[in-house]
C-alpha cells in the first residue's frame, strides 16, 4: 500500500518496489528512514540514489568523471546530514562510504552557508 495515511499495512518504495510492514499485519507509520517526495514514497537506498542523481543531473556536461564523483558524494553527504543532523561524522561517513574528514568538511561548509544566509537576511 502506498497510501499517505498515518498508518498502512505495507509501505512500498515507488522506485525499487521493496516493501515493509509489521509481521502481525497491523497498520504502521512510514519508517523514519523513508522519504515522501513528489506524492511518492522512497526507501532510504532509493532516497540516497535520488539525491546523487539529482546532483549529477544539475552538473554541467563538461565536468570530468572525478568532478562528477565528487558532486555525487557531496550530495549524498548533504542528504545524510539533512536526514539526521545530529548523526556523528563517522556514522555518515560509513553510510556514504567516505571519510569522516570529508563529512566534517561538508558539514562545516553547510553551517557556514547557513550562517551567511542568516546574516544576509538579517541585514
Amino acid at each position: 500500500m502506498t497510501s499517505m495515511t498515518a498508518g498502512a499495512v505495507r509501505w512500498s518504495c515507488a522506485r525499487c518496489g521493496v516493501s515493509v510492514g509489521r509481521i502481525d499485519r497491523e497498520p504502521s507509520t512510514l519508517p523514519t528512514s523513508w522519504t515522501h517526495a513528489e506524492q511518492k514514497i522512497f526507501c532510504l537506498t532509493c532516497s540516497r540514489a535520488r539525491a546523487g542523481e539529482a546532483a549529477m543531473e544539475s552538473a554541467s556536461d563538461d565536468r570530468s568523471r572525478e568532478d562528477l564523483v565528487r558532486i555525487r558524494r557531496t550530495a549524498l553527504i548533504e542528504f545524510e546530514i539533512g536526514r539526521d543532523p545530529e548523526a556523528p561524522n563517522g556514522a555518515i561517513a560509513k553510510a556514504c562510504r567516505t571519510s569522516s574528514m570529508a563529512v566534517a568538511t561538508i558539514r562545516d561548509t553547510m553551517i557556514q552557508g547557513a550562517a551567511g544566509a542568516e546574516s544576509r537576511n538579517a541585514g
